[in-house]
């Protein structure tokens, strides 16, 4: 396996040790992305939120140290789920946050569950667009919000690794994947226009 190979790997499904370095390294690196993410949810303390492509449950911890409410985490890696349990093992022991292994374009949880859902650099990886906008539009409450948080398809263009693995969509792409799901979107730029927050809000009918 190529080494832009194994790094694009571990970024989709991070696993062992390597895993656990990797999300290490992006944590340091994306911090202003997280915090962009953050802002532009909204948040309360009576919010019920989910965290898609948790990795080590790094976000959810920063969001559970600023606000109360309900945290939910859930990624691919089984590995990774569970150094996002032991990471937060605190707030889980509270009864606060929890994490499950799952696949986003499938997830267990009912209709309307979350009042705030987000993904950071996680869309690259899905196989089937429409299909997970379609399902978390289903888990998303009414008048909820979804933050979708990604870098420019120039940016990624800038790193070997994603030359494999990644799918780089379209401006367009996203945009009519959340209209056609039933969302309305704003775009909003961060990082001097090297990133992009999707913000997809459930309209209540």
């Amino acid at each position: 396996m190529s080494v832009n190979n194994f790094i694009a790997k571990q970024l989709a499904s991070p696993r062992g040790f390597s895993g656990k370095m990797v999300s290490f390294f992006m944590n340091r690196q994306n911090h202003t992305m997280y915090e962009e993410t953050i802002r532009l949810l909204a948040l309360s303390d009576s919010d019920s939120v989910l965290d898609i492509g948790c990795g080590n449950g790094y976000v959810l911890n920063m969001i559970a140290r600023r606000h109360g409410g309900a945290f939910t985490g859930v990624d691919i890696s089984k590995s990774i789920i569970q150094a996002a349990v032991h990471r937060n093992r605190a707030i889980v022991n509270k009864g606060n946050m929890q994490f499950a292994c799952q696949n986003v374009s499938d997830m267990s949880f009912a209709e309307n569950s979350f009042s705030r859902i987000y993904t950071i650099n996680t869309v690259y990886f899905w196989d089937d667009l429409n299909g997970v906008m379609a399902e978390i539009y289903r888990v998303l409450k009414p008048n909820g919000i979804f933050v979708n948080t990604l870098y420019s398809n120039d940016t990624l263009n800038k790193f070997a690794h994603t030359t494999v693995r990644y799918k780089k969509f379209t401006e367009q792409e996203l945009t009519n994947a959340g209209t056609g799901a039933g969302f309305s979107v704003e775009i909003v730029p961060i990082l001097n226009w090297a990133a992009f927050c999707y913000l997809y809000r459930k309209i209540a009918e």
